[in-house]
């Protein structure tokens, strides 16, 4: 009796453990463990022609992987702002991060759109496909160090308090990113001009420093901030855009 009794609970408990592993199998079917991250950066443009498809990817991407997991990133640069528009995104320290990724690819130049993808694949933002290979493919890595980051709200200003397990910290900086979900923009003027576009996940903000056991980071509201429209992401890179090592999306307490 006793023996039946301990193989009833052995196939129990294989059938649980069965039950609850998932596999990533098809397009946004995550691994779920929260230690999971993938930072997906695009670096594009209003004033560039093929660099709507690319927005509707990232787009698309934010669609397909509901959840903490996944986290675009759109970084409008400001070099196409000469040639007849100027991106209402646009900053030209999102054109020095790109710059410093070109010559950390080996590059011969910069170009939008360009994806990346956790620090480490690089490639044409308009290939959902190869965005999506690459997603999964990184999803299987995991964060070999936590990242705690709490928000708060003086006026202005947004303070993030931030805490890191122990490492090497002379090898790493810290970014901090605020993100506006989602703005209409109807372009006049250049190569995209009299197109109505919806943009998602864009960086309206960000600070990099060198990292620490904890600290904090200051982000500045834009005038139209409110908590509904905005997030705020944390993500741990190797110095000189090195590999993205572990990120996190922070709520508003």
């Amino acid at each position: 009796m006793k023996l039946k009794l301990i193989l009833f609970a052995i196939l129990m408990l294989s059938f649980f453990t069965y039950a609850f592993t998932f596999k990533t199998k098809k397009e946004g079917e995550l691994i779920k463990d929260a230690s999971s991250y993938v930072i997906v950066e695009l670096y594009t443009s209003q004033g560039c022609s093929s660099c709507p498809r690319a927005d509707k990817v990232l787009t698309e991407i934010g669609d397909i992987y509901k959840n903490k997991n996944v986290i675009p990133l759109g970084f409008h640069v400001d070099y196409w702002d000469r040639l007849g528009w100027k991106d209402t995104f646009s900053q030209h320290k999102f054109s020095e991060r790109q710059y410093l990724y070109g010559k950390r690819f080996k590059l011969n130049s910069v170009y939008t759109p360009q994806m990346i993808v956790n620090g480490v694949s690089e490639f044409n933002g308009g290939d959902k496909s190869k965005a999506v290979a690459t997603i999964n493919k990184s999803l299987k890595e995991k964060a070999s160090i936590k990242l705690n980051g709490e928000i708060n709200e003086l006026g202005k200003m947004i303070p993030i308090d931030y805490m890191l397990s122990d490492i090497n910290f002379d090898r790493y900086t810290l970014n901090a990113v605020l993100v506006k979900n989602k703005e209409v923009v109807n372009i006049k003027r250049g190569e995209n001009s009299n197109k109505k576009i919806e943009y998602k996940n864009i960086v309206i903000d960000l600070k990099t420093v060198n990292a620490n056991k904890n600290g904090r980071i200051i982000l500045m509201k834009p005038k139209d901030y409110n908590k509904e429209n905005y997030t705020i992401v944390l993500f741990l890179q190797e110095n000189n855009n090195g590999p993205i090592i572990s990120a996190t999306k922070l709520s508003h307490s």
